[in-house]
């Protein structure tokens, strides 16, 4: 069966590069891909699948559902089409939903044994505010019992968990003067600013291992003879645990309104929504291992538990969806070692490398939802350290 699996994908190829390469042509940053969601929908709607424009009040996002039968399996696909600014698509996302496409389709064409269901969700804006938070939100993916996320990587393996990450915007507003005539009648926001970054230096010696603060001016600089009255800042952290981020941001704060209380300024404080970070489930990354083995894939490496569960310090609204349903997400190999976010990478769009991503990707992902729909015992595993991990993390299903 997975061998015919594999030959549907083959067959399906051509369809599924044509479309990586029409959105490739057409690159749209977050939250404008209406092209390239309208292409994906149209697509599908034309396969046979049920497809929702606009959900969870996102125009770009979208929702396609094939149902055999009722009340079997529900295995989700995520698919991401947005660009980079000023770049194109150098991060390998034109790829991702023709892909999960092709997953799909391979098991709606030929396994009728049991009931099922299919959902691929197009998930809009992963480089910048993260869709995929605002859809999970909204209260999607939780209807999923296991659901792919897929990314283009120098090797084809397990990703390793992400880390959670928040960012502020934080503003500043003093009173104008001059800074040499009347300095006694201004009051500068840009000196609220500077001891603001002074004190999130002091933190960063006090917070856990593996935790990063950054910073950045946003606005502020100026003439030296003038008090500013105006002055802005973005503030990201990032730390392997939501609940420690919730208590980093807490701190940060403070440390804001501390800075304005010392310069008799007014501060606001804006969060721009969370990214959790990932729940692992190695049932999961040990079953995509395990059916790349049956491809040509010649950059697999299998990890260890332990190397899974190591953060590199990336984040991904991908982990948001993980606290939703048990999920898994992985690399398949692509590039040549090319590093991601540079031109170098932009060139290998359309190339036999996009090619292979697909069909390797596509072929791994069908395999997987094969063996979760025939292997009760497996379902049954993948659930269960769902559950447990979540508890690990004090959330709940």
């Amino acid at each position: 069966m997975k061998q015919k699996l594999f030959k549907t994908v083959e067959g399906y190829l051509p369809q599924l590069k044509a479309l990586s390469d029409d959105i490739f042509d057409h690159p749209e940053i977050g939250f404008e891909e209406e092209y390239a969601a309208d292409l994906l929908c149209g697509y599908l709607e034309k396969a046979g699948f049920k497809v929702e424009r606009g959900i969870a009040d996102l125009p770009t996002a979208f929702r396609a559902e094939y149902e055999y039968g009722t009340g079997g399996p529900v295995i989700g696909f995520l698919g991401e089409y947005d660009a980079l600014a000023d770049l194109g698509h150098g991060c390998g996302h034109h790829l991702q939903t023709p892909a999960a496409i092709g997953a799909a389709l391979a098991i709606k064409d030929n396994y009728t044994d049991t009931h099922y269901k299919l959902v691929i969700y197009g998930t809009p804006a992963e480089e910048t505010r993260g869709g995929k938070i605002n859809m999970a939100n909204a209260g999607c993916f939780r209807e999923l019992d296991m659901v792919f996320s897929n990314h283009t990587g120098n090797i084809t393996a397990g990703a390793n968990n992400h880390v959670a990450l928040a960012s502020s915007v934080i503003e500043w507003t003093g009173i104008n003067s001059h800074a040499g005539g009347s300095p006694e009648k201004g009051r500068s926001a840009l000196d609220a600013m500077a001891l603001c970054f002074h004190g999130l230096e002091c933190m960063r010696e006090h917070v856990r291992t593996g935790s990063r603060i950054h910073y950045t001016i946003l606005e502020g600089t100026g003439a030296a003879n003038i008090v500013h009255p105006k002055a802005r800042a973005r503030v990201t952290c990032r730390c392997n645990d939501k609940n420690y981020l919730e208590d980093m941001l807490r701190r940060m704060r403070k440390v804001a309104e501390g800075s304005a209380m010392m310069t008799e300024t007014e501060v606001e404080v804006r969060h721009d929504p969370m990214f959790f970070d990932t729940v692992l489930n190695v049932a999961l990354h040990n079953a995509v291992e395990k059916n790349a083995e049956l491809l040509d894939v010649k950059k697999l490496v299998r990890k260890t538990e332990a190397e899974l569960s190591n953060t590199g310090g990336g984040a991904t609204d991908y982990g948001n969806v993980s606290y939703m349903c048990p999920g898994v997400m992985f690399n398949v190999e692509y590039g040549n070692n090319v590093v991601a976010h540079t031109p170098e990478y932009v060139a290998l769009g359309k190339t036999e490398e996009a090619s292979n991503y697909l069909k390797n990707c596509a072929c791994i992902m069908a395999g997987v939802s094969y063996d979760f729909l025939t292997d009760e015992a497996f379902r049954k595993e993948v659930k269960e350290e769902y559950l447990r991990r979540l508890s690990e993390k004090g959330a709940e299903a």
